[in-house]
Parts: structure tokens; sequence; C-alpha cells
């Protein structure tokens, strides 16, 4: 149907109709209407939004269930896991995304505990000799005593014989100086001494002591004071007990400094250091803080309530805080992009191991327990500034609410740029641990990427209708292929991947965190290396979506301790192992053993110095060079005794030094194949089809690049990446070029 826009036309409208039949009439036939050819109409597949596994070519019930089937769109176009929508779906859906930012994490973490007596001011008054309490001045628990003050009366006979022997002493010390010789007076000053210090250990003042000394007669009752300041707490015994030696009169403890005894969640206990500053309020004093420091942390979880005790100690010299309150703390951190606890306030600082609350700018002796004071870092605090290295610098940070998570599984959707419409992809990311909301990201996202923090769920449940990789079933819609069939381009760059897994292995099985951590770091060069410029379309995205989530098991491996090198391996190993059976790549540890002697490997070397040399003259078309270059070839190649050099030295023009060119490459080839596993540095085995008459040829190159030296500037990038011989091995090397 056609549809006329303007009122003027359709005033017109019979007028050309009439015009049309008067010329058809004319003619002697009648006029023939326009012919339009019939437009193929697309197929549409469908499908069930239950079970996406159903197809069908024509609308119906679904087979497994009673629901309707609903188109199934096709966009081969975008990537596994990319959707489009349009602007109304997106705003149907109440799509909202949000940035991934790097910066400090913020950690909050809420405690609740209660005011206890510090243990190390409490002090338990004990009787140092039998006897009679016959009056104790102690009258009640919770009586405030000042060191020095009178708590009890005591007779006892013990007491009587230690003051006559002072008594006598005392006696024969002055005799023995008014006429008695030397002998008799360092005699008497002796027994002195010992009858003094005997009284001494029966909790005898110096003063009563001296009073004593200079009465002629023992007292039958002798005054006990208090050891120090503070609160009795406790009393054992009662006005008119007897006690032993040895028993228990009463408790002081002393209110200057308090415990805060506190309880924390397992999952707190990252951001939970020593030393570190904790805020808390009371009820009892609405509007006051408090602060102390993080004096010890249980190294036993509670199995039943799942929490760990934390001890805080708090100076408490108004006395404001009585033990038994009920307090509400908080501790407030920053972590760094390995999880690290940054606390500024303590940077540079010195801090007694035993003793938290003794902070000094400088090294020293803690003046409480007399222990050499340590640095901040030595507790686990980090410094901050140019200090921090790049592994503890600010972390990458997503919205919690953006995350969807399946196990050990996490996904985001990312909102991609660039796309007429609304465009997201799915991408599995590492993650690390939950920080005020926030989760930090090990692995799989950049920073300004926006992320959908509301309606994600949406996104993704449209990929499983479309039998796409999704949260629920990540290989949905990928086939397995056989081993060692996958593209050319890909099998060529993922040869050191095995030799580095079979080294990783070596060092596991070894117990060499060291050397493991390398190897994980060389593995996240090769995966990085490897090129997708030459691969297919469906390689590609293949590609693409393993090899994420490799990089997100190795970031993952690169957090785990050395303690769980054998964890770290299992599960590096079953990542590698999936992405090899659905691309189609070796996944097996190779050997990492070393075939050759050091001084042949030297010489191999060597010799590839001088060949890539000769190589890079060749593709340039320079014959003199070339010419000038064979010779130091010549003399390397002799030195390793291979058979290929007669027809490289009697070689006279560029044809003839192309010509030369093969045999010595295959036996370079063969020399570094047969010399073990990425020994050599980097060699990459190029393939020209076109060399020879079509009939093909090799060479090495030290970079996954083509410059074809068979050709030269005739042909220059004419070959392909074939193999990967050898790649540096140190975590300095350099980043492979792309092809």
């Amino acid at each position: 149907m056609i549809r006329i826009p303007h009122p003027i036309l359709k005033g017109l409208l019979p007028l050309g109709f009439l015009t049309v039949f008067l010329m058809g009439w004319h003619l002697g036939r009648p006029p023939k209407p326009a012919s339009v050819e019939p437009q193929a109409e697309e197929e549409t597949e469908w499908t069930c939004s239950m079970h996406p596994q159903v197809r069908r070519t024509n609308p119906g019930i679904c087979p497994l269930c009673p629901m309707q089937l609903i188109p199934l769109s096709t966009d081969d176009s975008i990537g596994l896991r990319e959707i489009v929508v349009t602007p109304e779906s997106a705003a149907l859906m109440d799509l909202r995304v949000s940035p991934v930012v790097r910066r400090p994490a913020g950690v909050h973490v809420d405690l609740f505990g209660k005011i206890a007596y510090d243990e190390r001011r409490v002090s338990t008054t004990t009787a140092r000799m039998g006897g009679h309490l016959d009056r104790f001045y102690v009258d009640y628990t919770g009586t405030p005593v000042r060191k020095g003050d009178h708590i009890a009366e005591i007779y006892s006979p013990d007491l009587l014989v230690a003051q006559q022997d002072l008594i006598k002493a005392t006696q024969g010390l002055a005799r023995a100086r008014e006429g008695g010789t030397t002998t008799a007076i360092s005699t008497q000053e002796r027994l002195l001494r010992s009858a003094r210090e005997r009284l001494r250990l029966l909790q005898i003042t110096d003063d009563q002591i001296a009073a004593i000394a200079q009465q002629t007669e023992p007292t039958d009752h002798v005054t006990l004071f208090s050891p120090q300041d503070g609160i009795v707490i406790k009393r054992h015994v009662i006005e008119g007990a007897y006690v032993k030696e040895g028993d228990p009169l009463f408790a002081v403890a002393g209110l200057e400094t308090v415990w805060l005894n506190l309880e924390a969640y397992e999952t707190d206990l990252p951001w939970l250091k020593f030393a570190q500053e904790v805020t808390f309020q009371v009820e009892a004093l609405p509007g006051k803080s408090f602060r102390g420091r993080v004096a010890y942390i249980d190294p036993e979880l509670d199995a039943t309530r799942r929490v760990v005790k934390v001890r805080v100690n708090v100076p408490n010299e108004r006395r404001f805080l009585k033990p038994g309150m009920f307090v509400r703390a908080s501790i407030d951190a920053q972590v760094t992009r390995d999880g690290s606890v940054i606390d500024p306030a303590l940077a540079g600082k010195w801090i007694s191991p035993m003793h938290p609350e003794i902070v000094r700018d400088g090294p020293g002796q803690c003046p409480i327990c007399g222990m050499d004071l340590v640095r901040s870092e030595e507790l686990g605090f980090i410094m901050t500034g140019s200090t921090i290295d790049e592994s503890r610098g600010d972390p990458l940070l997503v919205p919690a609410t953006a995350v969807l998570r399946t196990g050990r599984r996490a996904t985001v959707y990312v909102r991609l740029s660039g796309a007429p419409s609304p465009k997201f992809e799915g991408r599995e990311i590492a993650l690390g641990p939950l920080v005020d909301e926030h989760f930090i990201v090990e692995s799989g996202l950049a920073e300004g990427e926006l992320v959908v923090t509301r309606g994600a769920f949406k996104l993704d449940s449209e990929l499983q209708i479309k039998a796409r990789p999704s949260m629920m079933n990540r290989n949905a819609g990928l086939e397995e292929t056989p081993a060692m069939e996958a593209e050319s381009a890909l099998l060529g760059q993922w040869e050191p991947v095995p030799r580095a897994l079979g080294r990783l292995l070596a060092a596991v099985r070894h117990d060499d965190a060291d050397t493991a951590k390398q190897v994980i770091t060389q593995l996240e060069e090769a995966i990085d290396g490897i090129s997708p410029n030459a691969f297919g379309e469906e390689t590609e995205q293949a590609w693409m979506e393993f090899s994420r989530r490799l990089r997100n098991a190795l970031s993952l491996a690169e957090t785990q301790s050395s303690e769980n090198l054998q964890i770290a391996y299992r599960d590096l190993n079953h990542a590698f192992e999936e992405a090899g059976r659905y691309l189609g790549l070796p996944y097996q540890p190779q050997a990492a053993e070393q075939h050759i002697s050091d001084e042949v490997l030297s010489q191999l070397k060597k010799a590839l110095e001088a060949y890539f040399a000769f190589v890079n003259l060749l593709a340039s078309d320079d014959e003199a060079g070339a010419l000038r270059a064979r010779d130091p070839l010549v003399q390397q190649l002799a030195r390793l005794s291979m058979p290929a050099t007669t027809s490289l030295q009697e070689a006279e023009d560029m044809a003839s030094l192309r010509l030369a060119l093969k045999p010595v490459s295959d036996g370079l080839i063969s020399q570094i194949s047969q010399s073990g596993t990425d020994l050599v540095g980097n060699a990459y085995v190029i393939h020209c089809p076109m060399a020879f008459d079509d009939t093909g040829a090799d060479w090495l190159s030290p970079k996954p690049s083509v410059l074809n030296p068979y050709f030269g500037a005739e042909m220059l990038q004419c070959g392909s990446l074939k193999a990967t011989l050898s790649i540096e091995t140190s975590p300095e090397s350099h980043q492979m070029e792309h092809p």
C-alpha cells in the first residue's frame, strides 16, 4: 500500500490514474501494474526461554515444557558474550552502569566488645608467712587503695623469729664495732644483711625494717601495705582468718590503662593488624570517643561462633572507662592492590612488638618491656608514596552490585563504546577481597570501563536463552576441538605455553616458590604475546574468551602464598586444560630438561646472533652486506659441526646466498629443537610457502614478525609464523612484538 503524504497529491491522484488508463487504452491494451519482485523472507528460528537447546523453524509449544516458543535472533557479527539492545529496551530493563575506578580502597570494620581490666596491672597480694589476720583494713571489694596504704595487721610466729634475728644482729654489730676485730665486724654485718633480706621477703617495708632494728624486743603484730595503686577486685580472706604461707589475700587492679576485648568475624581478619588504631564509644558517655591500638589477635578461631578475639590497649588516665562497659568500635584501613594494609600515621614509625601504644619516630627500646622497637613495615604495614611498588598501588575497584557470582566464578557486563545501539559484553573477571561495597579486581577489567550495576542478570538471561556463554554455563555454544587441530597461526604461537607449564610443574615438585612465581610471569607474557591478527573469526572469538580466563587464573595464582603452590598449580592446570580442549591446543606440560652442554649452548647462541644479522641483510636486498656477514656465520656454524655450510661458503651472489639459506635454517631449527626448552633466547620459525617454486622454506626470526629473506622487497611480507622454538625465560625479557 502506497501512502500519499501531502493533501495536494491526494487531489492529483484521480487525474494520474485517468492519464495512465487513457494511455493504455490508446495503445490498445489495458494499463499494466508495476511489478514488485518478491523479497525472500529470512527464516526465523524459534527456541524456548527455559530450554535454549530446543530449536524449531516454526512457532509452537516447547516439547519439554508447555511454554510458547520465542524467536531467536542470530547475531553472528558480534562476539560470543556480546549482546545488543535497543535504547528502548535498555530503558525498559532499567540498565544502570558505573565506571571501574582505581583509588585507595577504604575498609570500615564495625566491632563490638567490652572493657576489661588490664591484666598486666593486676597484682595479687599473698601471705609471705603463716599467721592470724587480726585486722583487715580492706573492708569490701572495690575499695580504692594507693601504694603504701595499710591493708592488714598480722600476728605470725615466723615474723617474731625474723624480728628477733634482726634485733640480735643489730646489737651484735654494735658490740663488734666497739671492741671487736675486723673479722667479727664483717661477720656481724653479714648476719645483719641476711636478717634484713629475710624480712624483705616477708613483705616488710624498709621503713618497718629500720624501725624494728631500733627496738629491743620484737612486736607481736606487723602491718602489711598495698604494693600498688588500684581497686581491690577480690578479697580472698576475712578478718580473723588464719593464713598459711602463700595463701592469696586480695587482688588489686590499676586503671591507668584498660583492655578492650573485641570480637571480629573471620571475614574481617584480613583488615586487622597489630598496632592498628581503633576508635570506640561507650553507652555511658555519649558524644565521647576513645582510642587505642590493637595489641593481640587470637590465633585461634572460635569454632562455634566463628569469631576471633581481638584485644586493644587503651589509656585511661581520667578513669572514664570502667571494666564491664559495652563498646561499639570501628577500624578504618586503606588497602592496596595486593591486599596490604596502609596506615599513613604509622609510615616510618618504630613500634614496640609487645606494647603497640609505644610509637616512636626512631629506633630504641620499649620503656615498658625493654624490647627493641621495630619498624612498622615489619608488623605488616607498608609505606605510602613512591616507596610502594606497582603491585601495592591503588587497587582497581568494581561495585559489588555489578558482579554476578557462581561458585568461584565472577561475571560482569561491560558497556562497549562505539556501537550505535547499547552493546554489552559479558566478561569473567578475577576478584580479590570485598572492601566497602566494592571488589578488588585482580584481572579482567580496565580503569574507566563501564560495568552494569543494575540489570546485569537480565542481560545474562538473554545470553542463556541464546545458548551462548553466560554466568550459569560458561561453555554454552562452544565445541571441543581435537588436539593439535587449532589454526596454525595460533598453534605456532602457543608452543611456549606447554614448556612453561613444564617448568612450573618442576618448580612445584621441588617446592620452589620463587621459580614458580617467575614461571607464572613468563606464562602471562606468553599469553599476552599471542597476536590474534591472523586468526579466523571463530578462532579469534574463542581465543578472546579463553585468553581472558587464562589471565584471570594466572592473576589468582600470583596471589597464592608459597604454602599453596600445589593449589595454584592445580587451578592453573585446569584452566589451561580447558582452553586446550576447546581451542585444539596441547596443554600437557613438557619436560624442561637441558639436552646440550653449556658450552654448546653458548656456541648456538653466538651462531644465532650471526644468523639473524645475515638474514636481515638478505631481507634488505643488501648483497654486499650479506656476503660480508656470511663469513662470521660460517665460522660460528663450523664450531657447531653443521654440515650445511659448504654451499653457503661457496655462494657468490644474492640468488646463491638465498639458496644456501634453506639448509642452514633447517639445521639451526633442528639444533634448537634438540637443545631443550627456551634456552637460546627468542627464536621463531617463519614459513614462506612460495619460496623455491612454491615448495616452501623456513627461516628463523628473533621476533614473531615477517621480513622474508628469500624474496626481499619483492615479497617482504610473504610468510606466516609456524612455530615458536624458544623465548626468553627471564622476568626481564622484552615483550614480544605482534606479527
